[in-house]
């Protein structure tokens, strides 16, 4: 009898990802990256950048085999390379994966949740950042420093932004974001042109690596523009909590009509228990004008602070990923290792736009 069908070609098989610390499995088409399939799946997976720059979603191939988007190695190491780590942002899965995540096991143990949310208030804090206040259908769990990702229905892929709230301080069915506006940017453009109160956004979180870590080591933030709001969701979450850790906090801005939160960050100062320094920095202030305070990059502030300090404290950064950056190189040239350096890096959608929060 002769064959009514070709050959063809044998049915794929499925693919999943199984986390090796946790035995969690998920599945893996190779539609997506793993981070984003993991993400859709539910699964709270350590990221960033999402674009391959800060290894936050790092991971170790235990078996299977991947598809790179971007070439690994502009964060991963020599050694990281040999030892079959890959990043979950960039890989694509081929076949079955199981995979170690790096950042899994010390991550806050929130699950990750989708709300419906409407823009409650809108003010304006500085003339390009705008505070934004959710009310939302369901509450959120997060923890200081951590963000989620917003989506609006007219406006293509979610945007991320840092909680600027201790979560202690307010109803987990409230969220409270600072938004720099980006020109040319489709959603700060749609955001900075009207009162949007009462507009439906979706939100999905909590995200991030900036979270407080439990140390009794001295704490060294460093914010910059709307980069603000996780470094003061964090130390005053610290400070509600009665941390006693030394603490310097440098706050990066141009001009002083910049500066905002100012009386939030000295209520902190002022109620710390320990050995608390606020330090804003002004990079483009004119030199005839009335300001005392510190001039220059925020950056250039470390060489002001004592070597011993550098060399032992946790350091907490969020901002532009040039000034995130420019840090960690600043820091290498006191001490090695990178284990005590905890940042979330945003980059900016517009090509050609300054890479800022």
């Amino acid at each position: 009898m002769a064959r009514l069908f070709g050959r063809g070609r044998a049915a794929a098989e499925p693919r999943t990802v199984t986390i090796a610390q946790t035995g969690k499995v998920f599945d893996a088409p190779g539609k997506d990256s793993v981070l984003n399939e993991a993400l859709a799946a539910g699964i709270p997976f350590p990221h960033s950048c999402t674009v391959g720059t800060c290894g936050t979603c790092k991971s170790k191939l235990i078996s299977g085999k991947v598809r790179e988007i971007m070439d690994s190695a502009i964060a991963l190491t020599s050694e990281e390379l040999r030892d079959g780590y890959i990043l979950a942002c960039q890989s694509i899965a081929r076949k079955s994966l199981e995979i170690g995540v790096v950042g899994l096991s010390d991550m806050p143990d929130h699950m990750l949740t989708h709300a419906q949310g409407k823009i409650s208030t809108q003010r304006a804090l500085t003339h390009d950042i705008i505070e934004i206040c959710l009310t939302l259908d369901t509450p959120l769990e997060y923890s200081a420093g951590q963000y989620a990702e917003l989506r609006l229905a007219d406006v293509n892929g979610p945007r991320s932004y840092s909680f600027a709230d201790a979560p202690s301080n307010i109803d987990r069915r409230r969220a409270t974001f600072f938004v720099r506006h980006v020109p040319g940017g489709e959603f700060t453009d749609w955001l900075f042109s009207a009162d949007r109160v009462g507009t439906d956004v979706s939100v999905a979180g909590p995200f991030g690596d900036l979270w407080l870590r439990p140390s009794e080591l001295p704490i060294l933030c460093v914010a910059g523009g709307s980069g603000l709001a996780p470094i003061k969701a964090l130390l005053e979450e610290a400070n509600r909590q009665g941390c006693s850790r030394q603490a310097v906090f440098l706050f990066g801005a141009r001009e002083q009509q910049d500066l905002y939160c100012l009386m939030e960050a000295n209520a902190i100062s002022e109620s710390w228990s320990g050995s608390f320094a606020f330090h804003p920095v002004l990079s483009q202030e004119p030199p005839n004008s009335a300001w005392t305070g510190e001039r220059g990059l925020v950056t250039n502030a470390l060489s002001r602070l004592p070597e011993e300090f550098l060399q032992s404290c946790e350091v907490y950064a969020c901002g532009p990923p040039v000034m995130v950056n420019a840090l960690e190189d600043a820091l290498r040239e006191v001490r090695t290792g990178s284990q005590y350096f905890h940042a979330d890096r945003f980059v900016t959608r517009i090509p050609g736009a300054a890479q800022s929060v």
